[in-house]
């Protein structure tokens, strides 16, 4: 299968008159900011990545002074790279450096501590479950996951070797509708490594009808801030909803310093917790 791209908006607020951006070649979302002059390296599960620039800003409010965040929003598998003080290469670009922060699920971050990487992790935020998410106007009239049984409808998913912790929470959203499991791990397409960004890509193209993905994506792909026509509608169901994970926040062992301390002190505050509500995340 060919690159599929998205017209996905860039992090608001760099003021950088010369920008390299050409969607086939030198195109990157998922690293932020400067690893030169970060005083702050942060690597985070990546579905969280609408959520930080508006944090960040917070951030430093709350601390009293510009802080230069160096910031990696992938699947936890992609970065761990950087946790284990090994380089990670985007195309010809090699980084090795070094996070002071790690924000990642549990099972991820236990990983962290056994092998004493990183401190005890501290849960900040939940997520708000799974919908489905369909091409805007919704062409296919999927109504709940029943439909998906359909043979018309293909359906896309996370990779269950790469995602592990999405596709298990995607697959357990699904299991009340007897086959459809079955029908996913027979006929669904997946991702190959990121999937908060080709699942989206499969549907906006075509390839695939309806995915499920998180509660928070539902939103964010029909939030003016970002996209000033909608690309994608979602629909909800029960099961769905009361699907809810949560995301852990720990500081490197040896390698924070007083802006990660910081940091990790406001994403446990009340206003850290109110920004991520108001991109659809759950205290």
């Amino acid at each position: 299968m060919q690159p599929l791209y998205l017209p996905w908006p860039l992090d608001t607020g760099r003021e950088i008159p010369e920008n390299l951006f050409l969607p086939g070649s030198n195109l990157v979302y998922d690293f932020h900011g400067d690893p030169c002059r970060a005083e702050l390296v942060i690597t985070m599960e990546g579905n969280q990545f609408m959520v930080i620039p508006t944090l960040l800003r917070a951030f430093c409010e709350y601390i009293g002074r510009r802080v230069s965040v160096f910031y990696v929003t992938l699947p936890p598998p992609r970065f761990r790279p950087l946790v284990e003080g090994a380089p990670l290469a985007i195309g010809n670009l090699v980084l090795s450096v070094k996070p002071h922060v790690v924000m990642g699920p549990p099972e991820f971050m236990k990983g962290l501590l056994e092998k004493d990487l990183i401190d005890e992790p501290r849960t900040f935020i939940r997520n708000q479950g799974v919908v489905l998410v369909v091409k805007r106007g919704n062409p296919k009239g999927i109504s709940g996951p029943e439909d998906l049984l359909r043979p018309d409808i293909r359906v896309a998913i996370s990779n269950p070797q790469t995602e592990v912790n999405s596709y298990r929470t995607y697959l357990s959203a699904l299991s009340h509708v007897p086959g459809l499991p079955e029908k996913i791990r027979r006929e669904a397409l997946t991702s190959r490594f990121i999937h908060h960004r080709e699942i989206p890509a499969m549907i906006y193209h075509g390839i695939a009808d309806v995915a499920p993905l998180y509660h928070h994506f539902g939103l964010y792909y029909r939030n003016p801030e970002f996209f000033p026509e909608p690309l994608f509608d979602c629909v909800e169901f029960p099961e769905g909803a009361r699907i809810r994970n949560e995301y852990q926040v720990a500081l490197m062992r040896n390698h924070s310093g007083e802006a990660a301390e910081a940091f990790r002190e406001f994403l446990l505050s009340e206003e850290a917790r109110r920004i991520y509500a108001r991109y659809g995340f759950a205290p």
